[in-house]
């Protein structure tokens, strides 16, 4: 995963990123495949990693979550 955000990093990306279908955690109700709070640390784990790229290079650059 590392790789994939780095190579969207590499070519200035600006477009939206967003997890896709997540799982059902800690007893939450809803559609199958689109629990919320799975989708929620997805999101998370996807700025981390773009966060620890930047800070990687030092260009600092704001991703569109």
């Amino acid at each position: 995963m590392f790789e994939i955000v780095k190579a969207f990093y590499d070519v200035e990306f600006d477009g939206y990123m967003r997890p896709d279908h997540g799982r059902m955690i800690w007893k939450e109700t809803g559609r199958p495949g689109y629990g919320l709070y799975d989708r929620a640390l997805g999101a998370v784990y996807l700025q981390g990693l773009w966060e620890a790229i930047d800070k990687m290079t030092n260009k600092y650059r704001n991703p569109a979550f």
